[in-house]
């Protein structure tokens, strides 16, 4: 039965819009309630064409798509471990500064093994949607002029003085983009957040998914 949801709650993800994704990236920033419904969407396609263009460029400089090749030739170091859930919290991966990438194989042998995508994706496909995004926050400090850490909102401002912000949703969805378009995917690597999470709290996942069919 759980598999038999799994596989519907992956099919209609799938068919989910990009900028309906934008919203549930936003929907979980803290920054959320400081930025209205048309600068969402502004920032949303900007944050879309940040990733897509990096993306385009990352090609043209490595000569490649792969990102485990990309990897090697920026030096990172890429580590798989064999941890997902730490407290409540549910990591896929994680980018260390300066040059370390730590990959969690669980929730990925959960929802491939356990879970009943694997008709649907690969292990290895999911592992290099993973890579590409944490590549492209490496590729975020390299560029100093890039969209997603250059838009900035205004928190408070005080005698002449203003207190400014990065949104970190707008640096999630340059990094889904960014590795839609490395690797060539048809739909928005946005749909493992949910899907990878079912298997540690299908309520929690069908919650996730209700909300964003809902956008």
């Amino acid at each position: 039965m759980e598999k038999t949801q799994l596989r519907i709650m992956a099919e209609e993800l799938f068919k989910v819009k990009d900028q309906s994704w934008g919203m549930y990236a936003f929907s979980r920033d803290i920054l959320r309630d400081k930025v209205d419904a048309k600068q969402k969407e502004a920032m949303i396609r900007r944050s879309i064409r940040c990733g897509e263009e990096l993306a385009g460029q990352a090609v043209k400089r490595f000569g490649t798509r792969d990102p485990w090749e990309i990897a090697e030739k920026l030096k990172l170091k890429v580590e798989f471990t064999d941890r997902g859930q730490i407290a409540d919290r549910v990591l896929f991966a994680l980018f260390i500064p300066p040059d370390r990438i730590e990959i969690m194989t669980e929730p990925i042998e959960r929802a491939v093994e356990q879970g009943g995508l694997s008709e649907l994706i690969t292990k290895e496909e999911i592992q290099r949607l993973i890579l590409g995004h944490e590549i492209f926050h490496y590729l975020e400090e390299e560029e100093t002029g890039i969209y997603t850490r250059n838009e900035k909102i205004v928190l408070w401002k005080f005698l002449g003085f203003k207190n400014q912000s990065t949104i970190r949703a707008l640096s999630e969805i340059g990094g889904m983009y960014f590795s839609k378009n490395l690797n060539k995917f048809s739909y928005s690597p946005f749909a493992l957040d949910i899907l990878l999470y079912y298997n540690y709290s299908p309520d929690e996942a069908l919650k996730m998914y209700r909300e964003v069919l809902s956008i």
